[in-house]
């Protein structure tokens, strides 16, 4: 996790030595937060590549509905397993 604060980079710090640096830990749980939905982001993209991206393919090509319901059951299957954290 990277923290930027007052023009100083923080990367790959413990959450002690950031605060021991005088970064305040709203600025450190922030960071988290959007590392959190970074990581996610990165999990869905590989999934949608490995499992839904065939799936739409296969339904570019056939145009049937049948297709079309695997694919959206796919990505919906793949939202649910890697949710993004709630907004606060």
């Amino acid at each position: 996790m990277k923290v930027t604060y007052e023009g100083r980079v923080f990367d790959s710090f413990s959450d002690a030595l950031m605060l021991e640096a005088g970064i305040p830990e709203s600025v450190i749980t922030s960071a988290q937060q959007e590392q959190a939905v970074i990581d996610i982001q990165t999990k869905r993209r590989k999934a949608y590549i490995a499992e839904s991206d065939p799936l739409y393919m296969e339904w570019q090509y056939d145009q049937t509905p049948q297709k079309e319901q695997q694919w959206r059951d796919k990505v919906a299957e793949i939202k649910k397993r890697y949710p993004l954290p709630a907004a606060e």
